[in-house]
């Protein structure tokens, strides 16, 4: 499949526009991520021409953008065919942001703020440029090579230069929980909106919550707009005091509060990595967060002065005859030709003497009848009555509190805190019992349903496990019985199926090898006697006895001249749960955990990189592998023939896409 002259080689995923595919460009044979748009099959010409705009905007808002935490656009074209429109755009191999919050990958505050900075450092280069962001969030904000960020999807930025604003009809851009006061209210926005979006970014990453939630779009903007965040070190008393100092400048309500640069926030979080304390700038500096690229002049208001004998005017209120005879203002252009400049004394004079002129005019000494003085007393009163009541009736009502619905999310959060504490101890049936009491409460949460379904997935694959260690055990037993009663060839099944359902039994494994070995001799004995004549039935036993040692020791001879070959299983693993085993011809060379512990004080689960080497006797065999992953319902099998010469070390590397779910075997 083609798109333009690009080579389709797999999905990545949807997005907002569209689909996005990776692909390979021929020219230079490089990889991009191409994001597609294709016209509305229901819409309007309007609605499809608007749409298409927006998608060209973006190109031409990220396409000016070259900075190394800001994704490149390549190219921007449409597909003759199928009239799919596309953007060419670098392929960034790595998890965003809001992946790695979800998974709960450990993340120190030096890396938060590190990653929080050079998000802030690109976003003041788009500034400078002209453009907002307006959708910062952590899925736009993707990890490659570590923890170097980048950030991506400039769909909805603003052109602060010109072109069609393609939002005045009211549409909601952007994600409702990363929303600025501002843009929730349809208020111009500007550098400072991305800003306040990077903000509830940092706190989320501190936290792992978010510092206004909801459970409608209308609660969430509520909160956004009128009600404060929950304080930083409330939720962990362990964060360091400046992220709360940087946190609330970002969080600001009034945009004059927040950080006027972003380079601003950057300097500040390094200072806290530093130990330092945030430097606070002054709000509404002079150099303005968004440069326009409109200069037309704005014109000038012209005053009049009310005349007086001479018609003079101060200074600052000029009418068209007199702005020529004004004094000379820095980078003003100079005076009209043959005009003398009015030396400032004489203003000062022409103006004291126009004041006093205004005095002395006779309106001033003109009495009032006493029923229009108190006529006009009465219409002040009664305009001053019904501004007070006009602004009574506009007075937004305060919101009566619900006792019993702030008992119940206040019990929902300590039901919620309490099982993904036990979550975090390994306590799977007690957590999945504090979620069950929680569905009860709040039967319609998408999210308890779902971390049910995951838990309920998890007890499960335990119970069978338990299930199969107690079969094992059953046949392990049964296979010990006909041991013992040298009945050699009927145990061996039986422990092959004890070791098959719980291959951690090294009990199993050494009785296995002993039923494989005695069966082998008493073949061997049975051999001996059928080819022995009559008269050496006397010396048989000794024959059997001398027949087998000189077997075991040429198979140690032979074993002890063939050099053993290795088998090294390489995993590494992306996920916090789970593991790996692995089978060379029924012997088990691995059988490691995909994660690990971590953490002094708090336990938590992160993944760990597998490497196991194992010797094996050369022979051609079949290499098994199993990986069990309970959180993404994953139990993977698979079987490899490989030759093992003697001498030989391979090595067994499996990979694992998190997005597509598939895993890549490779023996070298």
């Amino acid at each position: 499949m083609k798109l333009g002259r690009y080579e389709i080689v797999r999905e990545l995923g949807k997005g907002a526009m569209g689909i996005v595919y990776l692909a390979k460009d021929p020219l230079i044979g490089r990889l991009v991520a191409l994001k597609t748009i294709r016209p509305a099959v229901h819409g309007d010409d309007d609605e499809t021409r608007e749409f298409q705009q927006r998608f060209i905007r973006e190109a031409q808002a990220a396409g000016i953008l070259n900075h190394p935490a800001i994704v490149t656009v390549f190219d921007i074209g449409q597909d003759d065919s199928s009239g799919v429109s596309f953007i060419a755009m670098e392929y960034v191999e790595g998890q965003n942001l809001k992946e790695v919050l979800a998974q709960g990958r450990p993340l120190t505050f030096e890396q938060i703020g590190d990653i929080i900075g050079q998000i802030a450092d690109a976003l003041d280069f788009a500034h400078a440029k002209g453009i907002i962001h307006r959708d910062v969030k952590p899925a736009n904000i993707i990890l490659v090579d570590g923890f170097r960020a980048k950030i991506m999807d400039f769909g909805i930025a603003k052109i602060a230069s010109g072109a069609v604003n393609l939002t005045t009809t009211g549409q909601f851009l952007g994600t409702p929980n990363y929303m600025a006061p501002e843009q929730i209210k349809g208020a111009p926005v500007d550098g400072r909106t991305d800003i306040f979006a990077l903000g509830i970014c940092l706190y989320e990453c501190l936290t792992r919550h978010k510092p206004f939630g909801g459970d409608s779009l209308t609660s969430i903007s509520y909160k956004i707009v009128h009600e404060p965040f929950p304080p930083l070190r409330e939720i962990n008393p362990q964060i360091p005091e400046g992220f709360e100092d940087v946190a609330g400048r970002c969080l600001a309500k009034d945009p004059t509060k927040r950080y006027q640069r972003a380079r601003d926030l950057a300097n500040a979080l390094r200072a806290v990595i530093r130990g330092e304390k945030p430097a606070v700038a002054e709000p509404m500096q002079v150099e303005e967060t968004i440069v326009t690229r409109d200069h037309d002049k704005i014109p000038t208001v012209e005053v009049p002065f009310p005349e007086a004998v001479e018609a003079e005017e101060p200074p600052g209120l000029q009418t068209k005859a007199s702005a020529a005879t004004a004094p000379p203002v820095a980078g003003a252009a100079p005076a009209a030709a043959g005009v003398p400049a009015r030396p400032r004394p004489q203003i000062a004079a022409q103006l004291k003497k126009t004041l006093s002129g205004v005095r002395a005019m006779p309106l001033w000494k003109r009495p009032i009848h006493t029923v229009a003085f108190f006529a006009i007393i009465g219409v002040l009163v009664v305009g001053l009555l019904a501004a007070v009541d006009s602004i009574q009736r506009r007075k937004v009502p305060a919101r009566a509190v619900d006792v019993k619905a702030e008992a119940l999310r206040a019990q929902q959060r300590t039901l919620r805190n309490q099982a993904n504490a036990l979550i975090r101890e390994g306590r799977v049936n007690d957590a999945y019992a504090k979620f069950q009491e929680l569905s009860k409460i709040a039967p319609a949460s998408p999210a308890v349903a779902q971390m049910l379904q995951k838990l309920g997935a998890i007890r499960q694959q335990e119970e069978v496990s338990r299930q199969q260690v107690v079969q094992a055990k059953q046949k392990f037993d049964e296979g010990v019985g006909l041991f013992n009663q040298k009945k050699y060839a009927e145990s061996i099944p039986l422990f092959q199926q004890a070791f098959d359902l719980n291959p951690n039994s090294d009990e199993t494994a050494a009785y296995l090898k002993l039923a494989q070995h005695a069966q082998e001799i008493s073949e061997q004995e049975k051999a001996a006697r059928v080819a022995s004549a009559p008269r050496r039935v006397a010396t048989d036993t000794a024959s059997r006895t001398a027949s087998a040692a000189r077997t075991s020791n040429s198979a140690a001879r032979t074993a002890a001249v063939v050099t053993p070959a290795q088998l090294t299983t390489i995993f590494n693993s992306t996920v916090n749960d789970g593991y790996i085993m692995v089978k060379a011809g029924g012997q088990v060379v691995a059988h490691e955990n995909l994660w690990q512990e971590s953490g002094r004080f708090f336990k938590r689960k992160i993944p760990r990189n597998v490497s196991v080497t194992k010797e094996l006797t050369p022979a051609n065999m079949d290499i098994e592998i199993w990986v069990v992953i309970p959180s993404l319902n994953i139990q993977e099998h698979k079987i490899i023939k490989q030759n093992f010469l003697p001498g030989a070390a391979r090595k067994l590397i499996v990979s694992f896409d998190p997005q597509s779910k598939k895993f890549d075997y490779q023996v070298n």
